[in-house]
């Protein structure tokens, strides 16, 4: 049954009446009832109130089928599980996940009626919580009316902290008068250290209600004040804003699907508004529909239209005016006067109002439950905010509400990838809620069984506050088994800060804190020392027979410790196989070589950084020298990755773990290979890219310069490039090379639409410059404006060349040491140009069916059946020709580029290989992010649409290429590149031709795991 709807059914207690004294200027209140109710303004005291809560609690399930009054099914099992931990003397605290709707505040005074805390502090995280949770408090809410507690029990005396509290004599009185005290962490924060002392010693339980706040450093402070004492944090969200783990023990979760098959969480209805003209209006217009529709059939219907700025509210209100002036649409963000808040919220309540538009407002502790249509104009970035936010509008209660509707339009970059598949057009928002929610909270629960199966865990240091380096030393052992507790062996318990050692027998992990004390070395002194503290983290790998030893002591390998807790005959793993942690890594860049020199006594150690690097990998010394240690950047599994190794077994990453058990998954990964005997180690070492710094202009051919990535990452409207008083973003300005030629500046075309500008760079020296050859355009930020070519020698550009060669945005020439066989003629690809016009590459917008680009268009849809295929001609392209399309769990993308032919015959001229064959090279950042290309793709679509051009689809529309983006974060990706260039002909291509070509396919394999396929003439 829901406590809802079952108070009227029930005998209720005579009306309480307010008690009220103040103290401090903080409020202390009780609600009276009964015959033990003081005269004046004198409370019950704490200790009268815990005797009537004397065996006055019943533990009572609701039944609706025979009306039986009592808790709601999670509120019962959520008080059993807290008592139930709490009889076990826990030292972490126990997190609570239940859903939104589903009874969290009774559970709370539920929890204070039965187990009758000496007193209790509840931190919330706003004002208006604060007010809401005291208030249930005072009243006992729904219990006493339920039968749950019984109605004679006195209702507890509540103390609501809205200032701090300065004399630490008001913070004895204060806590004295109390049962409860409600503060937020900005009140306690506000409060004196010696009156916060007496707060915090005077309350024995702490609960902490809306928990995943618990990113800020005040309400960790607060949790580390109750370290020993029963600590709950309540949710609806098992994890912090911030991502970061809520620390805790999970000791409770009631699942979201359960909620709404028992009714606490109503069905959503989710209604996707794609609109590229006018995002606003359409979501607007759409939300009003359904206002209107269930006003209609006498739903007392509220909209919240949701935005992320205040900015945006104003404009807002004016659409929503526009749309629905009747309902007199009304503004509330927090730096609207108080006077102006109140009448926002008095007409919304009196229904003079039915729409509010909020920044970040009316969230948790705002109760108004005919909020039922959520207009989301700007979409939460987080799968946590996201979930609770809908949950507000789910809420079943009241009879003449109906089903929730959240209207939202699609979401840009930036946001949870989990979010896309809640933004869906055809998503269940029934099922996809349910499935994100437990998904999520089941991963919160692998993590709090990991850390709840070390038993009993150290006083000294917490846990979840471990943050350990991804490093480590690797042990082989002869035996499946090992004795961690052996490492008092090595380090007796007076050495130890953390006591007792901790142990996770279930997955193989201990970690301990040591302290050591010596001398101080500058000076003969008695009363000072120096105090060092290290972590030791240890993961015994039954399966493989490994030992893993993380240390912030990376002085020594542990090989004490090691044998002692895995055995005498453990061997540490060393030598040259070490490098086997980075097979399966492509393009991997060095940054750091210890080099060591066998003979030369003079010079036997050498440290190898940046471009000097390329000294570490000595060919004529090869016989003398020995590496004793690499550092290296590349990419595994589509992702940029950092590895290190040294030849004396220590591995690292320049990763920090946020978890222990997010350091055993690493460790599981990179023992996978360390014990692979079937890579070569040889095949490691020859596929580096050793840089060199540019000491003269490379004597390559430029192809292609490319922005930074963090352009491409952004994808932001905010840089911009302005000339002629005509400013375009940074992402849609081309960047063109115009003379290919492998000596002197390497002169190139800035252009957009409506204007070009010339620049030069030159290398040498370590160094690339850049200047304008005649006018200097403008880089444009939001609050800056810098030339262009200050920006470029800021900034850089990289430039890639001809025969595998490339200069990083550093001046750092990037070349494999390699001789490539030509490329296969067998591949190359023969079309039939029958009335094409050879020297017409763009079909242009009036879509002329004998350019070289709608050839192109052609055959790509006879190659495969497409999804969507997008002509992207234009400035700022991804590829002329874009083709997209899901085939099981594979993304498919391929990329075609297009050149005319200059005279308008095929020739044999490598020239006319240059450009084309540096936009596949460029076009390759794409791999690196699908969801980015998604994004980039319905941008560009989008301004064509907004400034009259005709659409990019060929095939598919912009709603299937939403669908795409929504699925590409789940799916494997297959990426391959086409160019096409008839001035090349099978029957005559020159060795030069193939020769780059063969360059520009390896690149593209390597740098994206896919094919590099060749469209010419026969």
């Amino acid at each position: 049954m829901n406590p809802d709807d079952v108070s009227a059914s029930v005998e209720t207690p005579k009306p309480p009446r307010l008690v009220q004294v103040t103290i401090a200027g903080n409020k202390v209140r009780q609600l009276q009832t009964g015959s033990k109710s003081p005269s004046g303004e004198t409370l019950t005291s704490p200790e009268e109130v815990l005797t009537s809560l004397d065996n006055a609690f019943t533990f009572a399930t609701a039944d609706e089928a025979t009306g039986r009054p009592g808790l709601r099914t999670p509120q019962i099992g959520a008080v059993h599980s807290v008592l139930g931990y709490w009889s076990t003397s826990p030292k972490e605290p126990a997190t609570v996940v239940m859903p939104t709707g589903t009874g969290k505040t009774e559970t709370m005074l539920a929890l204070f009626a039965v187990a009758r805390p000496r007193r209790l502090l509840v931190v919330v995280p706003s004002d208006a919580l604060r007010d809401q949770i005291s208030a249930k408090f005072e009243s006992f809410g729904l219990l006493q009316g339920l039968g749950v507690v019984a109605a004679t029990s006195l209702r507890p005396t509540v103390g609501r902290i809205r200032r701090g509290i300065k004399l630490d004599s008001d913070a004895t009185a204060f806590v004295q008068a109390t049962n409860v005290i409600v503060a937020t962490p900005q009140a306690l924060a506000a409060t004196t250290a010696e009156a916060r002392v007496k707060l915090v010693d005077a309350c024995s339980h702490l609960f902490v209600d809306e928990a995943h706040h618990l990113g800020a450093a005040t309400w960790q402070q607060i949790q580390d004040e109750f370290a020993g004492k029963p600590v709950v944090q309540f949710t609806a969200t098992p994890f912090r804003e911030d991502g970061r783990h809520l620390g805790g023990r999970v000791i409770y979760s009631f699942p979201l699907g359960e909620a709404q098959a028992q009714g606490f969480f109503a069905p959503i209805n989710f209604i996707s508004v794609l609109d590229l003209d006018d995002h606003d209006h359409a979501v607007a217009e759409r939300a009003v529909q359904q206002l209107r529709e269930d006003l209609a059939i006498g739903h007392d219907h509220l909209i919240m239209a949701r935005v992320q700025r205040i900015g945006r509210a104003a404009d807002l209100l004016t659409i929503y005016e526009q749309l629905a002036g009747d309902f007199h649409p009304v503004v509330l963000h927090s730096t609207l006067p108080a006077k102006e808040r109140h009448a926002a919220l008095a007409a919304v309540d009196a229904r003079n109002s039915r729409i509010v538009i909020c920044v970040n407002m009316l969230g948790e502790g705002f109760d108004l439950p005919s909020l039922k249509i959520a207009a989301i104009h700007d979409a939460h970035k987080s799968l946590g905010v996201t979930l609770q936010f809908v949950g507000r509008f789910a809420r079943t209660s009241g009879t003449n509400l109906g089903d929730a509707t959240v209207v939202v339009g699609r979401p840009q970059r930036g946001f949870d990838p989990r979010l896309r598949r809640l933004y869906a057009e055809d998503a269940d928002w029934n099922k996809l809620v349910r499935d994100l929610s437990e998904g999520v909270v089941a991963k919160k629960q692998e993590l709090s069984d990991f850390e709840a199966a070390f038993g009993s865990l150290p006083d000294e240091v917490a846990m979840h506050s471990l943050l350990p380096r991804m490093s480590t030393v690797v042990y082989r052992s002869e035996s499946v088994e090992w004795e961690p507790l052996a490492a008092l062996e090595v380090f007796p318990e007076e050495s130890l800060l953390t006591s007792p050692i901790a142990i996770n027998k279930k997955d193989g992990v201990s970690w301990f804190v040591t302290e050591h004390r010596r001398e101080v070395k500058w000076g003969e002194l008695r009363t000072v020392e120096e105090v060092s503290h290290d972590l030791y983290v240890l993961y015994f790998d039954r399966t493989r027979k490994l030992l893993y030893v993380n240390s912030s002591n990376t002085a020594s390998h542990h090989e004490d410790l090691a044998r002692a807790v895995a055995g005498a005959n453990a061997v540490r793993i060393t030598g040259e196989n070490v490098y086997r942690v980075m097979a399966q890594v492509k393009r991997l860049v060095p940054t750091n070589v210890g080099l060591l020199d066998i003979r030369n006594r003079s010079r036997r150690f050498s440290m190898h950084v940046g471009a000097d690097v390329s000294e570490g990998f000595p060919v004529a010394e090869a016989q003398t020298k020995t590496k004793t240690n690499i550092f290296a950047y590349g990419y595994e599994d589509g992702e940029r990755v950092s590895v290190g190794a040294s030849l004396k077994g220590r591995i690292w990453s320049y990763r920090v773990a946020n978890t222990l058990k997010e350091w055993v998954d690493w460790c599981d990964h990179i023992g996978a290979k360390l014990i692979d005997s079937g890579i070569s180690v040889d095949e490691v070492m020859k596929d580096f890219i050793r840089p060199a710094a540019v000491e003269t202009r490379p004597p390559y051919v430029p192809l292609a310069l490319e922005w930074p990535w963090q352009v491409f990452a952004n994808m932001s409207d905010e840089l911009r490039i302005s000339h002629s008083d005509k400013a375009w973003p940074v992402i849609d300005v081309e960047l063109r090379i115009i003379d290919h030629s492998d000596s002197g500046p390497i002169r190139f075309e800035v252009r957009t639409d409506d204007w070009s500008v010339i620049y030069a760079a030159t290398l040498g020296g370590g160094e690339m410059k850049f200047a304008a050859e005649g006018p200097d355009a403008t880089v444009i930020t939001a609050r800056t404006s810098i030339s262009l070519t200050d920006f470029l020698n800021k900034n850089g550009l990289s430039i890639f060349f001809d025969q595998e060669a490339m200069v990083t945005a550093s001046a750092l020439l990037l070349k494999p040491e390699r001789d490539l066989a030509p490329f296969d003629r067998a591949k190359l690809v023969a079309v039939d140009w029958t009335g094409i016009k050879l020297n017409v590459e763009s079909q242009g917008p009036t879509r002329r069916a004998d350019s070289v680009q709608a050839r192109m268009i052609r055959h790509v849809l006879d190659q495969s059946s497409w999804d969507v295929v997008l002509d992207d001609d234009g400035t700022g392209e991804v590829a002329d020709i874009v083709a997209l399309r899901v085939d099981g769990d594979t993304l498919h993308i391929c990329l075609t580029h297009c050149k005319y032919v200059h005279g308008g015959k095929p020739r044999a001229q490598v020239s006319d290989l240059y450009e084309v064959c540096g936009q596949a090279q460029k076009s390759v950042i794409w791999k690196r992010s699908p969801s980015a290309l998604m994004d980039y793709l319905i941008s560009r679509e989008r301004k064509r649409l907004k400034r009259g051009a005709p659409t990019g689809f060929m095939k598919g529309d912009i709603a299937r290429l939403y669908e795409l983006a929504d699925q590409a974060p789940q799916l494997r990706r297959q990426f391959e590149v086409t160019i096409a260039q008839p001035g090349l002909s099978v029957g005559s291509v020159s060795n030069a031709q193939l020769n780059l070509l063969a360059a520009t396919e390896v690149y593209v394999f390597e740098a994206a795991g896919g094919p590099f396929n060749v469209c010419c003439s026969p």
